[in-house]
């Protein structure tokens, strides 16, 4: 009886599979075999058996069950079928070629599995257990969003560890990668209904959504299984209030500036006071002057071999934020306020020192490092918050607010949005022309920046003479002659 043979067949194929025993598909990534097979390990007496996806490497077997069984008969019928010929008219369920269509596909989704898995990382049959599964032995996506967690500074680490805390809260200790959108939503869901705001959970998503491009990269999920999109089905970040108007305008920077050069300060203020708010009130509108580059930017400028090849007329750098997964180079031209600033409380120019080496202090480690970056970014908070109030202002500034003052002064004043981006580390053109170009010249730079700050110099001069009518123009200059 053909059921016998097959079982015959099974006995001889327990522990090393036969060329006799039918293959469905087969197909090899690297060194490990992938099949469409039944499982034999463990015939059952009724002679149905898992249909199976079988992994082999290096004599190690792994077989994930699909969601089917068959007998022996049923298995090689499925593997003969052509699609061809006629099906009785009373034939009930599927036909072996459908059934065939259908497993050819499960097994065509788990080879591009491996495949994706193979270009980030060795293949090994835990690894592809893993991210079939989602489960693993000493690896999960909480553990690497916790490793996801550490790369960041100090203020973005406390911010993710509040996600993954609300995450763990509301799903519970997840072990290994099996995170749905349906999760997601949960998540989200409940977060709504304890109060928690748009912002802060747009923010919690963000967290996520960084550990979800971890284990992406590391193999341990798939592109097409990311749970963000506009569809139904999956999870919209939502986005949170802009903060287009946390910003001083030119005047108020002017201002401010001013009161730096006089070092006009409330006559009540106790002289360490005064000097902590200059020193803070000058990193705060280098910030500003800087690009409107952060704290941590400026933490890490050196006086390199670009700003005495300039005449030392301007910085060169890559942002902090983003050296890691950018190669976005930073140009700011050191105008005349910025120069007199840095008089005042940068460290003298020596070739491959720190620019402002007071930030980091002593400490050496990255981790000493980001939390002086973090001490001094509420410092000058604290300190610039008490001045602008001294001077009646209505306003709450942090050093985020000179990022956003740099871009809104100079769109207001009409300077190229390119130029804007470009001074930021935004990307403007991933053509790899721009890379050889000079769109902006330091001059011309510098006369951009100059329009941060209204300081009465020859160039607002030469600005209001191009305004004046030729008969105003004759009349000045009769006045002048006559001088």
């Amino acid at each position: 009886m053909v059921e016998i043979g097959f079982m015959k067949d099974i006995e001889l194929n327990k522990g090393n599979e036969s060329s006799r025993f039918p293959v469905l598909k087969s197909q090899k990534v690297g060194d490990c075999f992938i099949r469409v097979t039944l499982d034999t390990r463990h015939a059952p007496r009724e002679g149905k058996l898992p249909v199976a996806i079988c992994f082999h490497q290096q004599g190690k077997k792994w077989y994930y069950h699909l969601d089917m069984k068959l007998t022996g008969d049923e298995f090689i019928n499925v593997c003969k079928a052509t699609g061809r010929g006629r099906v009785p008219a009373n034939f009930v369920g599927e036909r072996p070629y459908d059934i065939k269509l259908k497993l050819e596909a499960e097994f065509d989704k788990y080879y591009d599995m491996v495949v994706s898995l193979s270009r980030s990382k060795r293949l090994t049959i835990p690894a592809i257990k893993t991210m079939i599964t989602g489960v693993g032995d000493e690896i999960s996506f909480l553990k690497v969003w916790d490793a996801e967690c550490k790369k960041k500074s100090i203020g973005t680490e406390a911010n993710y560890r509040a996600a993954k805390n609300s995450f763990v809260k509301y799903l519970g200790e997840i072990k290994g990668f099996r995170i749905t959108a349906a999760d997601i939503q949960k998540w989200c869901d409940s977060l709504v209904a304890d109060g928690i705001s748009k912002s802060t959970i747009g923010m919690y998503l963000r967290s996520f959504r960084v550990a979800w491009y971890a284990c992406e990269k590391l193999g341990y999920v798939l592109h097409t299984d990311y749970p963000f999109g506009k569809d139904d089905e999956l999870v919209s970040i939502p986005k949170g209030n802009t903060r287009k108007s946390f910003y001083l305008t030119v005047e108020q920077m002017t201002e401010l500036y001013n009161c730096f050069l006089e070092k006009r300060y409330p006559e009540e203020w106790d002289v360490d006071w005064k000097e902590n708010t200059h020193y803070s009130l000058g990193l705060f509108l280098v910030q500003y002057l800087g690009n409107g580059f952060n704290l941590a930017d400026a933490a890490h400028l050196t006086y390199n071999d670009h700003y005495f090849q300039s005449g030392k007329k301007s910085f060169h750098f890559v942002r902090q934020k983003t050296e890691d997964r950018s190669d976005m180079e930073v140009v700011i031209p050191i105008i005349p306020p910025l120069q007199t600033i840095l008089d005042q409380i940068a460290a003298p120019p020596i070739k491959g020192s720190l620019v402002f080496p007071g930030i980091y202090g002593d400490a050496q480690t990255p981790s000493d490092r980001r939390k002086r970056v973090a001490m001094e970014n509420q410092n000058i908070k604290k300190r610039v918050r008490r001045l602008v109030k001294s001077m009646g202002w209505e306003v709450q500034p942090s050093c985020t607010w000179c990022r956003h003052s740099f871009a809104t002064n100079l769109t207001h004043a009409g300077v190229p949005h390119n130029y804007i981006s470009e001074s930021m580390g935004h990307s403007v053109d991933s053509n790899i022309t721009n890379r050889y170009i000079d769109a902006f010249p330091l001059a011309q730079q510098m006369e951009f920046n100059s329009r941060l700050l209204k300081l009465n110099d020859d160039a607002d001069i030469m600005e209001e003479l191009k305004g004046l009518t030729p008969e105003q123009l004759k009349a000045l200059i009769a006045m002048v002659k006559n001088v």
